[in-house]
């Protein structure tokens, strides 16, 4: 029998099997509803990426590389990690409100020297009990340990604290006149390691410390000359793949006298101007989070304000959604299923493991009424693309100044990031209202569970977290789709903090 004789029935049919499959489909009987939320195109001030100058100049900036004197945390080897403590909390104090982080970088002697004599004389900063330049000897090697110690305990789980550049030897603790010998490069790679369990450490020179997985601060990042010819055999060789667990940072190089050929631009608004696709290539290519120096662009040079928003977009991690899945309609104290998939569109990835919050917002506050987090993500895993000519590139000039490298491959990735898809299911608790509510998505950072990293999408509100759409619960939701003029401006939001408790344990 032809059930197309019987049209009514058939009908009838269709609408059964329909509701059927809609029951099947989401939790509470609700088909799961797809987001596709819209890209943010412009540059995002977000947490310990970027720029590191002016921490109150540009917007962007939320690093800020201070250098310490050894003596102002010890004076003598009798002074513990509570004088460290104490003044941490004297000089950064203000810091967490403006949601700024820290690479301290701990020094014995500052050159004073005049051009020409770059290193000499030496101002001191070498507490009372240690022999100044001494940095070989037993009395020495013992002693930078105990101060690592005591960094370790003062800072390694300071919130305040995003990387550490490790110092202690040579003019402005650069690892030069005199550099590390590898007895002492043992001492400190093992105190590093052994001490420093939650915040990753970074070093001058890539072919120190080789054995070690520490980041590295470049501070004549990608300046064409004897630099070029020796870092970037080693960047894209032996440690083609340390940015995938530790930073890489540092600043741009201007030496008065130079000519422009020798370096990427006479400062940083020639830089910026003038040598961007460059600069931005090297950033991709090596996998850059941070550059010194570069944040001290004239604002008012049109070309070079331009080129430093796609610096920050080049920096770091960029955190693209693409998808959101979701139960439209969930049932009190029901599950609420939630899966995005998001992509890393920018140079690198973000160092530590902060937690991805979902959230059933009031429709009216636009605050939480329930929120959780997802289970077993790791956003250090969101890794950014790559070139596949890594380590192949060509080195042009033949003397100590000109040493450059070209390669096959362009300014952008031709290895495309792959997506990473996160999915949860959440215990909704019996007590929360009937209504419709706005689920969101945010990360946290865990010094206070506050919204602070942002997603590179238009679907925002003040406060850092990210709207996807209409979830009902015991509720009809007849159109989950928000109206974008519900969103905040992600740029204009200055709210973001995060709260520090911090004492010496």
């Amino acid at each position: 029998m032809s059930l197309s004789r019987f049209p009514v029935l058939l009908a009838v049919l269709s609408a059964l099997l329909s509701a059927l499959l809609s029951a099947t489909v989401g939790c509470g009987g609700a088909q799961e509803v797809v987001v596709k939320p819209k890209p943010y195109d412009q540059a995002i001030r977000n947490p310990m990426k970027g720029f590191i100058d002016k921490p109150d100049g540009i917007g962007y900036v939320t690093l800020s590389r201070p250098y310490v004197a050894w003596s102002d945390l010890e004076s003598s080897a009798g002074d513990g990690a509570d004088k460290i403590v104490r003044y941490s909390n004297a000089m950064w104090k203000d810091i967490p409100q403006r949601n700024v982080k820290v690479i301290p970088r701990v020094y014995l002697e500052w050159p004073i020297g005049s051009p020409g004599d770059e290193y000499w004389p030496i101002q001191s900063y070498y507490p009372s009990d240690m022999t100044v330049r001494d940095f070989t000897s037993a009395k020495f090697k013992a002693r930078a340990v105990r101060m690592v110690e005591k960094m370790a305990q003062a800072w390694d789980n300071d919130d305040r604290i995003a990387f550490i550049e490790m110092a202690m030897i040579g003019p402005w603790g650069e690892h030069h006149d005199p550099a590390p010998t590898e007895a002492i490069q043992k001492v400190l790679g093992d105190a590093f390691t052994a001490n420093f369990k939650h915040k990753l450490v970074m070093v001058r020179y890539p072919w120190h410390f080789e054995d070690y997985k520490f980041g590295i601060h470049w501070d004549s990042f990608g300046k064409p000359g004897w630099e070029s010819r020796t870092h970037i055999p080693l960047l894209e060789g032996p440690l083609a793949d340390r940015w995938k667990i530790a930073p890489m940072g540092g600043e741009m190089a201007y030496h008065k006298g130079e000519p422009a050929n020798t370096q990427l631009g006479l400062d940083p608004t020639d830089t910026a101007a003038n040598y961007a696709d460059t600069v931005i290539r090297y950033i991709h290519r090596w996998h850059w989070t941070t550059l010194g120096w570069m944040g001290n662009h004239d604002a008012n040079n049109a070309a070079a304000s331009a080129n430093a928003e796609r610096f920050q977009k080049a920096f770091g991690y960029r955190y693209v959604l693409d998808e959101c899945r979701y139960d439209g309609r969930v049932r009190g104290g029901g599950r609420l299923n939630v899966s995005f998939t998001v992509r890393n569109v920018g140079s690198a990835p973000f160092y530590y493991t902060w937690p991805v919050e979902v959230s059933l917002l009031d429709a009216n506050t636009h605050q939480p009424a329930w929120k959780s987090t997802f289970k077993n993500v790791d956003i250090r895993t969101w890794l950014p693309g790559n070139f596949s000519d890594i380590g192949k590139g060509k080195m042009i000039g033949q003397d100590k100044q000109t040493h450059v490298f070209q390669w096959a491959t362009g300014i952008d990735y031709d290895i495309p990031p792959q997506p990473t898809t996160v999915s949860g299911s959440f215990q909704l608790p019996t007590s929360l209202p009937a209504g419709r509510y706005i689920l969101a998505l945010a990360i946290l950072d865990p010094a206070g569970d506050l919204p602070s990293l942002r997603f590179a999408t238009a679907n925002y509100f003040t406060g850092g977290r990210h709207p996807i759409g209409w979830v009902g619960l015991d509720s009809d939701n007849p159109n989950p789709q928000l109206d974008d003029k519900m969103f905040d401006d992600l740029r204009a939001d200055k709210t973001l903090h995060y709260v520090v408790d911090h004492e010496v344990k």
